[in-house]
């Protein structure tokens, strides 16, 4: 067992006509009461963590190189289409009851309120939105191509903060632009994305082309922007790690921040402080592309809030402005003892997002992995897309606890310089500022969704672009890898692709 699990008992001794028989039954049932109680099961000579009724599945994880397990017992091994989408092993059945649920959430669209359905599951939809489900922005659990219409969404808003410190939304169009509306509501406007083409060359005189996109908003339904309007395309971000990344203790995040870059590394990364809109107090944000969100609830309670338009105990109202009359006036999924996505839908929305499991990584011992593996230490990537930490010891569900987990980030707000800016400052991040994005899966991000858009806005195409982006903090090491060798550049753009 678990060295710091304390099985000893005082037992009174067995009187000696009872014998060693009974001595022995005796000792046989303490050991299978501990067994019962804490939750392990033998396995050779290894004891085995058995959280479910399948401790069975838990043996994979004896037998992998342990450089493999990205998120300890909570990494899949599955690497078709479906890789993002993989209950982790062994889950307990009343946990594994709120997946199946939340799933359920996830995938299903939601309809248009009517009379009759009021108050009903999946009800509610919009009246302006941008689409009606999880589903439709994170295709498989991953990211959706990041195309209007699709799975690009933009944030809006004008100089100022709101009342909690976040972004000040804009008086007629909110925090973000709805470009589809049900019947009798107009949407906002569309989206348009253009692009410029930036050209570059590699050390080696090898040219190479990077596209910047410039988002239009057309078609405004309800009057100009105005000037100082703030726009940010965002594109999505898959789905699965969330819970071990809310199981994070504040303290391993404060200690890899450096605002004033005391080492002298020119890396300076520090938490996003944002307002937790359930808990009614300033947290460490850990989600979205600038960790704008504390939790997994507030993350989904925000998303459905925006994305679809759907309120919840988190926020509440619908998302319609005061000057969009036929928004305010339609019907609603609320009535008068629920929201359109209720608490108990929310947990099992967080189990579901909680217990997706990570994918492992692949090809380990490839002669160019490991070499892409020492230059990406070594060009000072690894600074902000950290290997290695530790979850702590208090979250609600005792599997998220004390995982030894590879995402690849700090979690924390690096300066990427002007080149990646939107300008648009949320929270305590200026419009410089991005959270390190996680790596962890990114290599069978093409398997899964068919592309390979990376950063905020998906404007990289490929690895080498999302590299080239970068600036600010990341400049040394991007400019290290523009100088490299093509060897050298080809072998960490390979060690990307096996995480």
């Amino acid at each position: 067992m678990s060295s710091s699990t304390d099985t000893s008992h005082t037992f009174a001794p067995a009187s000696a006509e009872q014998g060693s028989g009974v001595r022995l039954k005796l000792l046989v049932g303490v050991l299978v009461l501990c067994l019962a109680v804490f939750g392990w099961k033998l396995h050779g000579h290894v004891m085995v963590s058995a959280y479910g009724d399948a401790p069975e599945e838990m043996v994979i994880f004896e037998q992998v190189d342990p450089r493999s397990l990205s998120a300890g017992d909570l990494t899949t091994y599955r690497f078709d289409h479906n890789g993002f989408s993989q209950e982790v092993a062994n889950l307990d059945w009343k946990v594994r009851l709120l997946f199946d649920e939340g799933d359920g959430h996830f995938e299903r669209p939601y309809k248009i309120a009517t009379a009759s359905s009021q108050g009903s599951d999946a009800d509610g939809l919009g009246p302006i939105y941008n689409a009606a489900s999880c589903e439709t922005c994170h295709q498989t659990d991953g990211r959706t191509e990041p195309i209007p219409g699709q799975g690009l969404l933009v944030r809006v808003s004008v100089p100022g903060t709101n009342a909690v410190g976040g972004p000040k939304p804009h008086p007629v169009y909110g925090g973000q632009f709805g470009d589809v509306g049900i019947p009798g509501v107009p949407a906002e406007g569309q989206v348009e994305v253009s692009y410029s083409e930036i050209e570059g060359k590699y050390g080696d005189g090898t040219p190479y082309t990077l596209f910047k996109p410039e988002v239009q908003l057309l078609d405004l339904a309800y009057g100009p922007l105005g000037p100082g309007t703030m726009l940010s395309a965002r594109a999505p971000l898959s789905m699965f790690g969330l819970g071990l990344v809310e199981a994070l203790d504040d303290e391993t995040l404060l200690a890899m921040a450096d605002p004033e870059d005391a080492d002298g590394d020119g890396i300076s990364g520090r938490p996003n402080m944002v307002w937790n809109h359930e808990a009614k107090e300033v947290a460490i944000g850990r989600f979205g592309w600038k960790a704008e969100q504390p939790t997994i609830r507030t993350q989904s309670a925000d998303a459905a809030h925006n994305d679809m338009g759907v309120s919840s105990p988190i926020f509440p109202s619908q998302t319609c402005m005061n000057a969009q009359n036929a928004c305010r006036t339609a019907m609603h999924g609320d009535n008068i003892d629920t929201q359109e996505f209720s608490d108990k839908q929310l947990e099992e929305m967080r189990a579901y997002l909680a217990f997706l499991a990570v994918p492992g990584r692949g090809h380990l011992n490839h002669p160019a992995v490991m070499r892409g593996e020492e230059l990406f230490a070594s060009i000072g990537c690894a600074s902000c897309h950290v290997t290695e930490m530790v979850t702590g010891g208090d979250h609600k569900w005792r599997r998220l606890r004390h995982k030894t987990i590879r995402p690849y980030t700090d979690f924390l707000l690096h300066d990427m310089g002007p080149g990646l800016a939107d300008n648009r400052p949320s929270f305590t991040a200026d419009g410089q500022e991005w959270r390190t994005a996680p790596l962890w899966g990114i290599g069978l991000l093409e398997t899964v969704n068919g592309h390979t858009r990376l950063l905020h806005d998906g404007r990289a195409r490929t690895f080498e672009e999302a590299i080239l982006w970068h600036g600010g903090e990341a400049e040394r090491a991007k400019e290290a890898f523009r100088l490299a060798p093509k060897s050298d550049r080809d072998a960490i753009v390979t060690f990307l692709k096996s995480l």
